[in-house]
């Protein structure tokens, strides 16, 4: 797969909407669900604890201990979603600092393969040889970029597709100074309807098992650090394109 060059258009739709950029709602927000989730935890803690406490008795009915097997297991999986829930309420800390993005790719480029390893989706890895310097929290960008891959791995896998990362300097693919960051993925593609709703919380084409809250959790930590993001679908690709101001 080529390299991805093109300009800001009306087709990419933006996450924009989707946050909160008054910084008063936007701390009130927060403190409202961090507190939600600490007394959610609370809670579910006792749930599972229990329920691991009853089925200690050895003398419990195969159908009882096969129902509180089941309520362990909610607990456990509604307590990973109130964590997943906080970066995509803008509760994760951001520092930005200059980013050399070539060696920052060299680091985790074994990491950013894996979501395309595990479902044996052919990836491709493009990046420009004169990337300048970036300002981002290296470890909140590459978050964003693994939900990234993640989706395109998931949507092209099923699809006999390819993801291809692209990663290009000021002036290549756009005029307003920032790295291009391009996640691609053949085989597959959103219905325009469907776009404007792909960073809504909660919002998912997958599985129940999928929570909804991947794209969301990369379009607020892009805002948290003065990036943004947008997607676009036409020709049987998906783009998601992630701007990158320079340090």
């Amino acid at each position: 797969m080529q390299a991805t060059v093109g300009t800001e258009t009306p087709t990419f739709v933006f996450a924009d909407k989707y946050v909160i950029t008054d910084p008063a709602n936007a701390e009130f927000y927060r403190l409202i669900l961090r507190g939600m989730t600490h007394k959610l935890n609370n809670l579910l803690a006792v749930i599972q604890g229990f329920s691991s406490l009853i089925m200690m008795n050895d003398d419990l009915e195969e159908g009882i201990a096969e129902n509180l097997t089941h309520m362990k297991d909610a607990a456990i999986s509604a307590s990973a979603l109130s964590e997943r829930v906080l970066p995509a309420g803008g509760c994760s800390t951001t520092t930005l600092q200059p980013l050399k993005l070539n060696d920052f790719l060299h680091m985790v480029s074994d990491g950013l393969r894996e979501p395309c390893k595990k479902l044996d989706v052919p990836f491709h890895l493009n990046a420009a040889a004169d990337i300048p310097a970036v300002s981002a929290d290296s470890g909140r960008l590459k978050e964003i970029m693994m939900e990234l891959l993640q989706n395109a791995a998931e949507a092209a896998g099923p699809n006999k597709g390819e993801v291809a990362l692209d990663i290009l300097p000021p002036g290549k693919a756009s005029t307003n100074g920032a790295v291009d960051i391009f996640v691609r993925n053949t085989g597959s593609q959103i219905p325009e309807e469907k776009l404007e709703e792909i960073f809504k919380p909660f919002h998912s084409t997958k599985e129940s098992s999928h929570l909804g809250v991947g794209l969301t959790t990369a379009a607020m930590l892009a805002n948290q650090m003065g990036m943004r993001l947008g997607v676009n679908s036409e020709n049987n690709i998906t783009t998601f394109w992630l701007s990158v101001p320079t340090a």
